[in-house]
Parts: structure tokens; C-alpha cells; sequence
């Protein structure tokens, strides 16, 4: 079943409300800088690519136990989709289900196809990446399915906001700065949607954590 029930820590003293609404900042601020720290790095190498799942899982271990398997499935997650973007090209596919048009971004001019279409293809990697990422969660916590959208919708913002942050700083920087500041504010946009669902998910733990 996609929803399974997890055991809850539990505790018996009061929740502290500004202690508990610091420990959902904290966490918030922690995932969205490691979202971007390693999208900083994997601009470096392509090696560096899955190194988002380490730095995802250095968040969640404060908070779950047992979850070495966050980075082997999330990697592994991630080479699947790989695989169906740049190998069996289904972006392809993909392109010919929106409309065609123009919108302009700063100084240059950008095809309203290409930007639903990088959006959607970007759904479609994490939407895997998440279902991996799930088979690790759905053992920790209730409703981890939700996890599956939450990080298809995260994907689904990053890769245009990326694509239009970078188009805009083109016109004051040099494309390697340009493509710097494209990353960072496509990784902030993933880390945002994706730690609301994170906080909401974990609840139970954070307030565990917030009067021990």
C-alpha cells in the first residue's frame, strides 16, 4: 500500500510553540541551503550530479533514523531518469503537448514550448527521483506518498525558474555567472516547495526534537 503508518516518536512533555516553529525554520533553511550547495557543486562536474542525495541525507539523518538508503535509491533514481531524458530523448515526446508562442526575459526572447516543456520533462525526473526516494520514507513516516508529488512539483518549478533567472542575469553577467545564478535560485525554488512538504511530513519528529 502507498500509505503506510509509521511509529511516531512520542513524548509526554509539552511542545514549546517557539522552540517548535525555530525547529521547522531550521529545517526549512537547512534542506533549501544543501539543495543548493550541491547544485553549486554539480556545476563543477557531471560526476558530481547525484550529489544532491548526500546532501539530502545529511538533513534527514538528524531527524530519521536508518536512511543510508536515501542516497544509493535517489542516485539510482536519478540515473533512470537520465536515461529517459538523454538517451530515449522523451522530451521529445513531451515538446508537441504544449502550444507555441513567445515571452520575453530581459534582452532575450524565449519559446513558451521549450519552457512548459523543460518544466515538464524536469516533473518527470523528479517524479522518479521521488518515487526512489519514497521507498525509503514510507518505512519512517505516515503519508509519504505525498513526498512523490512534492518532489515532482519541486522539479517542475526549478528547472524554468533556472532557465529564466539565468536568461535574465545573461544581460549583466558573463554565462558562467549567469549559469551560477540560474542554479541557486533553481535549487532555492526546489528547496522551497520541497520543504514545506518536508516539514508537514516530519512534524511528528520536529516536535520530538523540539522538547527533548
Amino acid at each position: 500500500m502507498w500509505l503506510i503508518q509509521s511509529q511516531k516518536p512520542k513524548s509526554n512533555k509539552p511542545t514549546n510553540g517557539k522552540k517548535y516553529l525555530l525547529s521547522n525554520l531550521s529545517l526549512a533553511g537547512l534542506w533549501i541551503v544543501a539543495n543548493i550547495y550541491s547544485e553549486f557543486l554539480e556545476e563543477f562536474s557531471f560526476w558530481l550530479e547525484t550529489g544532491f542525495a548526500i546532501a539530502q541525507w545529511l538533513v534527514l539523518q538528524r531527524y530519521l533514523r536508518s536512511i543510508g538508503g536515501w542516497i544509493f535509491l535517489s542516485a539510482g533514481g536519478w540515473i533512470v531518469a537520465f536515461y529517459l531524458i538523454h538517451i530515449v530523448d522523451i522530451g521529445q515526446w513531451i515538446v508537441i503537448m504544449f502550444p507555441e508562442g513567445e515571452l520575453a526575459i530581459g534582452a532575450e526572447t524565449v519559446e513558451i514550448q521549450i519552457l512548459w516543456t523543460r518544466s515538464a520533462v524536469r516533473f518527470l525526473e523528479w517524479l522518479i527521483i521521488g518515487f526512489c526516494q519514497w521507498l525509503v520514507l514510507r518505512r519512517h513516516i505516515n503519508y509519504a506518498s505525498w513526498w512523490i508529488l512534492a518532489s515532482a512539483l519541486g522539479g517542475a518549478v526549478k528547472s524554468p525558474l533556472e532557465f529564466m533567472v539565468r536568461l535574465a542575469a545573461m544581460g549583466s553577467f558573463s554565462p558562467n555567472v549567469a549559469s551560477y545564478f540560474g542554479a541557486i535560485f533553481g535549487a532555492l525554488g526546489y528547496g522551497v516547495v520541497t520543504s514545506i512538504a518536508l516539514i508537514w511530513l516530519l512534524k511528528d519528529f520536529i516536535q520530538y526534537r523540539s522538547v527533548r
